[in-house]
């Protein structure tokens, strides 16, 4: 991992089947000049996400650029005051083709002093109900609670979660790979993620920025792809159209 980004721009975004499969464009100030950029360096398309109502309906608006797609859900730090909005979440699926999943949604151990667990997993288990009955994948929140994630999915027969910002261990990782699910790699680096993508097969990851939050923007997605290509010995082409169709064919894009 020697080479800057700039580089990685330079070298690789070019043609590369690069998917962003979780980001929030909302967040950004510029979002259309975000996905110019991102679109300009090659990247095949972007996901967006939401997480709470205004988070749902501005994913919704950029969505409907090409190539860019949305998922939408109230997520736990939401879950406590737009509870009420859960419902709303099946009429907004109806508005456009390009809403592919619900997400992200969960539980999170570091704002139990804002929402309470008994809160987060009511709205959890509510939208994956919605999630059921409509056969759509499901982008999942577990930060410090992915054994309690797996527990829930686990009685609720989930057929199609995908694990955004994976922070489980590589045991966890093959075992959710096994019941048909993604995990999805951050460009965050870290000894116990290295062992994730050593361990887990290239047909079971996505790769993710979280930009703004954690990547500068999607384009970002190429230090994931040179992660898993330098650990796992393939090339950098192979590894991004593996993600790529591990993607297109979980969300059905």
């Amino acid at each position: 991992m020697n080479q800057s980004l700039q580089e990685l721009r330079t070298d690789y975004l070019v043609e590369t089947n690069l998917i962003d499969a979780h980001c929030h464009l909302d967040l950004f100030p510029n979002p259309d000049e975000i996905v110019d950029f991102a679109f300009s360096k090659g990247l095949e398309a972007i996901i967006t996400s939401g997480g709470s109502g205004n988070g749902n309906l501005a994913s919704l608006r950029i969505a409907r650029r090409d190539r860019v797609f949305a998922t939408i859900g109230i997520d736990p730090l939401a879950a406590q005051t737009e509870f009420h909005l859960i419902d709303n979440l099946e009429e907004e699926m109806l508005t456009s083709r390009k809403i592919i999943g619900i997400g992200e949604i969960g539980l999170d151990a570091k704002i139990l002093d804002k929402v309470p667990v008994e809160v987060q997993k009511k709205a959890f288990e509510r939208q994956l109900d919605i999630a059921s009955v409509h056969d759509m994948p499901v982008v999942i929140h577990s930060r410090g609670m992915i054994e309690d994630v797996i527990k829930v999915i686990t009685e609720r027969e989930v057929k199609r979660a995908m694990f955004h910002f994976f922070e489980g261990d590589e045991r966890q990782a093959v075992a959710l790979a096994k019941m048909g699910h993604l995990i999805s790699i951050p460009p965050a680096e870290s000894s116990k993620r290295k062992r994730v993508i050593k361990e887990l097969d290239l047909s079971s990851m996505a790769f993710e920025t979280d930009s703004p939050v954690v990547g500068k923007d999607p384009t970002d997605v190429a230090k994931v792809v040179r992660l898993v290509a330098d650990l796992k010995g393939f090339s950098f082409e192979e590894v991004a159209l593996r993600a790529a169709q591990n993607v297109k064919g979980f969300f059905y894009i």
